[in-house]
């Protein structure tokens, strides 16, 4: 085969390399921001929680559904827990920590974020716009339980909201980030990088970007020093293939009294809570009955 040949050939496979990682990666930002919607298959009833259906809009109307879970302790106002839930989740996945807060005397919150579960939405922003979904929450709560104090506890992306909505109002006493990233960009690059390593990961936050999502907007970085005087306490695992441990050494750096970080060993993305069960349930309630 001859030299010019040989080129030839090779430029085309250089073409169609090129071609198949752009549209991949078109793909991939297009299901981060189009997750595949998944419905709570259990509910509170069956870990033996009553339980009332709630629906409330979001601050740019966007209808959103949850699960408001009355306190065991009807003689005095509680203190309440949002649990917030993760990217491609919804809210019964999270039961297991309104299990453990409400058996603590707690009244709990949950919901399903925009384009998740069985809320409206089909444009999910990892954290740009949740906030919004969180702070109507808050608002429907005060007007309709006015809870004694808010509490929040939030899972990876649930995470990441609760500290910049802490960060963007005093309404949420203490926050528990359990795997929040710091950065939009970085979060989906380490997402896709076992597939495409960098630098060509960084192809799909571009397209993210072209696609609608903002990447610079409500950051947890850029707010995390901005919850004090009310309290963050961020949980992250050393074996998080998602979320680096840079991440909350980020967080916890930024932010100001006071703060806990807990780094848990052997523990992969949002799993502290079934790789160190009781010490987590431990730490979690110390940290609200403390603050709220």
């Amino acid at each position: 085969m001859k030299v010019g040949q040989r080129l030839e050939i090779a430029g085309l496979i250089l073409v169609l390399f090129v071609i198949l990682v752009t549209l991949f990666s078109l793909y991939l930002s297009f299901m981060i921001i189009h997750p595949f919607r998944m419905s709570a298959i259990r509910t509170p009833s069956h870990y033996g929680m009553s339980y009332e259906n709630v629906a409330f809009d979001s601050l740019d109307g966007t209808q959103l559904k949850g699960w408001f879970i009355p306190s065991v302790q009807d003689n005095e106002p509680s203190p309440l827990i949002i649990v917030c839930h993760g990217h491609g989740s919804n809210k019964g996945n999270v039961l297991f920590a309104a299990g453990f807060l409400h058996r603590s005397g707690y009244e709990v919150f949950l919901f399903d974020f925009r384009a998740h579960g069985e809320s409206d939405g089909d444009f999910a922003t990892l954290g740009w716009l949740e906030p919004d979904d969180l702070k109507a929450a808050i608002e429907y709560l005060k007007k309709e339980v006015n809870p004694k104090s808010t509490g929040v506890i939030g899972f990876s992306m649930g995470g990441a909201t609760a500290i910049t909505t802490a960060g963007q109002t005093s309404e949420i006493r203490a926050v528990i980030a359990d795997s929040s990233f710091a950065d939009r960009s970085e979060l989906i690059v380490q997402a896709v990088k076992y597939v495409f390593p960098p630098p060509l990961a960084y192809l799909t936050p571009i397209f993210a970007g072209l696609q609608g999502l903002n990447l610079h907007e409500n950051l947890p970085i850029n707010y995390a020093g901005k919850i004090s005087p009310n309290a963050l306490l961020i949980i992250q695992g050393d074996k998080d293939h998602l979320v680096g441990t840079e991440d909350a050494v980020s967080l916890y750096d930024n932010a100001k009294e006071p703060k806990e970080l807990w780094i848990v060993p052997d523990t992969p993305h949002v799993a502290a809570h079934r790789t160190q069960r009781s010490e987590y349930e431990r730490r979690v309630l110390a940290f609200f009955d403390e603050y709220l």
